[in-house]
Parts: structure tokens; C-alpha cells; sequence
């Protein structure tokens, strides 16, 4: 019945389910699990067997009526999924035309973990993978200011963020005050850096968690603001998300050209196009390119490389809602409204040939089928 297959995104070593949670789901339901798929987390085959799991060859994982990964499928492993199939994975669809154009072709229910609500409307399955890309953010920020060669011929500002007695400390922007932006400032922060956010929620500009403790600048996204945030700094660190649509972009190329040459460019939300105007997709195996006299660095799956954290993290926090969904069906999961587990419907962002989020569908000419819709005609079965 559920499949676990192996991540093969470039250096992308998480797993959509680690053993110890799978165990909460054997005795119930059958799972069979893709040869290796844990490995690079630290789980043996064996540790799925011993769950209760079965192991199994690829495409026989990919068979499987519900089909749990972490990252979403790339073009060589549309053919694997069974036509009528649920998948439950992080999707990131507004960037990917090809993909969604599968997900209708082939009449997939896809039950998207990062648009997820949740009871406290606080994205639970998205919110660790956000803290760790925060955590990762900060490192690769002071990691490509290091005097080393990060490309051929280009080096490192040779900077540290704390700086020494009786220099300044390096100065590192931040865009956005959601979990990425909060972990991003509160490491930079602690690692001595003048942080300035830059905020575009008004109630999270008012009420900014970290501005005293870690004694950042918290500040309005305005020309003014902006042109004086990055004017000297030696880091960027976009941190812009809004859940399901592309990103809107807010530092453009001009305001790029006021931040010293050399530095750090880290655009976390690259996958949905980023909120930087430079930044295009890049991978763990070539993670930086020279723009404007900055290293840009836009790899869409970070956490990947942090896998046996980041994959407990995300098995621990989609658990409940894939168990739910096991246990009480598409029409139950969508649903959802218990303590636990409630504001699910947002998680649907394909259907029996049609895409569930408005936006991408008109983006991509494809049909479109309202969430509501779906779960009234599932109702009225």
C-alpha cells in the first residue's frame, strides 16, 4: 500500500520516513521500502526491516498506491508513479511546469506537506525544514565570506562576522521574519554580525521576536530602507515565502551593486523562483555562481545535506497527518478537523486531473479545480 522510495535530487540524502516511525505504521498498513533509501541518514535496510517494513526494488516502491518521499519527483521518475496514485512529499509546484503537467496526466492525488496548515495555521510539516535552512543559511553566509576559492579564480572577502576589536562588525541582510528569516538572524546574530531584517508583515515588523534579544535592526521594506540595509553589506540572505505561488521579488539587480563586491548572496527560497533578481537554481554539486560581484548561492534542497537531522525532523512532523490519512482516506484527510490534525485541505495540490492552487494553474495554462470542490464531490460519494 505505501511506498518509500530513495531521494535521487543531486546530494539530496533525506528520507521521507525514518524507522522508528514507520514502525507506528506496520502494524496497520503494509509498507515496503526501496532498497538504500535510508542510507545516507544513517538507517540500514535492515532498521526498516526490523520496523516491519519490506524492502524492495525501485520501481516496485514507486508502485505503490501512496507513495512518501521528501523532495518532489524529477522528470526521470514520472514514469515510476502508477496513474491514480497519492503522493505525499514536499512539491514546491510553482516552479515546475513539467511537474505539474504529470501530476495532471496522470490523475495523481498530491497531498503537498509544505502548504499543510495545521491546526495553529503555523505550516507544521514545512516549519523544521525552515529552521534547519535558516541554521544552514547563517553558516554559508560566514562559509563563502572565508579567503577561499569558492570558484575558479574567485575568493572569499576573507571576513568575519564578528569582526575584532576596533573594527565593525560585518553587516548581513535578512529579507523576511518568518522561521527561515528568524534562524538565519538569530545565528548571524550570534555569530556576531550586524543583522538588519528587512520585514513586509506589518504585525511581525511590530512584534519581531528577536529584535531585542539578539539586538538586531528590524525594518520596513521601502527603497529607502532597502538601499540602506545592503549599502556596505557583505550578506544577503533571502528569506521570503509565500506557500504556494512564485516569490515576489524584492532586492533587485540595482540594489545589489550598494553591497561590497565579494560578498554572499543565499536566496533559501530559490525553488519558488527566490526574492532576489539574480537568483537562479543551483545544486549541492555547484552551488555558487559570480553575478554583480557577488557568489550566489541558490540550491533548492539544503537540508538534504544535513539528512539524518533533517530527516527525523520531517518523518516526526508528517507522521500524524500521513497516519490520518492512511486511516481515514482522501475525504477524511482533507476533512481534518481534530486537535491534532485540522487545516489540511490546503495540502491538496492536485486531483484527478486538474491542479488544486488557482494561481499555478492559471500560471501554466492547466485545469483547475477548486480544494472545496474536491472534498464536496469525495462527500457526496
Amino acid at each position: 500500500m505505501l511506498g518509500l522510495v530513495k531521494e535521487s535530487m543531486d546530494f539530496e540524502f533525506r528520507v521521507g520516513l525514518v524507522p522508528h516511525d514507520v514502525a507506528q505504521i506496520t502494524p496497520y498498513f503494509k509498507v515496503v521500502v526501496e532498497e538504500g533509501a535510508g542510507l545516507m541518514s544513517g538507517y540500514s535496510d535492515e532498521s526498516y526491516k526490523q520496523a516491519g517494513a519490506k524492502i524492495v526494488r525501485r520501481a516496485e516502491a514507486w508502485a505503490q498506491s501512496v507513495v512518501v518521499k521528501c523532495k518532489e519527483p524529477l522528470e526521470h521518475e514520472y514514469a515510476l508513479l502508477t496513474e491514480g496514485a497519492t503522493l505525499f512529499s514536499y512539491l514546491d509546484l510553482a516552479y515546475n511546469k513539467s511537474l505539474a503537467q504529470m501530476l495532471i496526466d496522470k490523475k495523481i492525488a498530491s497531498l503537498c506537506t509544505e502548504t499543510l496548515a495545521g491546526p495553529k495555521n503555523n505550516y507544521p510539516v514545512l516549519a523544521p525544514m525552515s529552521v534547519v535552512a535558516g541554521q544552514l543559511a547563517a553558516h554559508l553566509v560566514q562559509h563563502y565570506l572565508l579567503a577561499l576559492e569558492h570558484l575558479p579564480g574567485v575568493f572569499g572577502l576573507g571576513v568575519l562576522l564578528g569582526g575584532l576589536a576596533g573594527q565593525a562588525r560585518a553587516k548581513v541582510v535578512v529579507v523576511g521574519g518568518g522561521v527561515v528569516g528568524l534562524e538565519a538572524a538569530r545565528f548571524l546574530s550570534q555569530a556576531g554580525a550586524h543583522v538588519v531584517v528587512l520585514e513586509l508583515d506589518s504585525l511581525k515588523l511590530q512584534n519581531h521576536p528577536y529584535k531585542d534579544l539578539y539586538h538586531l535592526e528590524v525594518l520596513a521594506v521601502h527603497e529607502a530602507n532597502i538601499e540602506y540595509a545592503l549599502s556596505g553589506a557583505v550578506g544577503l540572505v533571502g528569506a521570503v515565502l509565500v506557500t504556494a505561488t512564485s516569490t515576489p521579488k524584492v532586492i533587485l539587480k540595482r540594489h545589489l551593486a550598494l553591497m561590497q563586491k565579494g560578498g554572499v548572496v543565499v536566496d533559501v527560497a530559490c525553488d519558488l523562483g527566490g526574492c532576489v533578481e539574480t537568483i537562479r537554481q543551483t545544486s549541492h554539486s555547484q552551488p555558487v555562481y559570480l553575478q554583480e560581484g557577488l557568489l550566489h548561492y541558490g540550491v533548492p534542497n539544503m537540508p538534504g545535506v544535513v539528512a539524518k537531522t533533517s530527516s527525523i525532523a520531517y518523518s516526526q512532523a508528517s507522521l500524524p497527518y500521513l497516519r490520518y490519512f492512511l486511516e481515514h482516506g482522501l475525504k477524511g484527510f482533507l476533512g481534518a478537523n481534530a486537535k491534532e490534525v485540522a487545516n489540511t485541505l490546503g495540502a491538496l495540490s492536485a486531483y484527478q486531473g486538474y491542479l488544486t492552487k488557482e494561481g499555478i494553474a492559471k500560471a501554466f495554462n492547466l485545469p483547475f479545480m477548486q480544494a472545496h470542490a474536491v472534498l464536496k464531490s469525495l462527500e457526496t460519494r
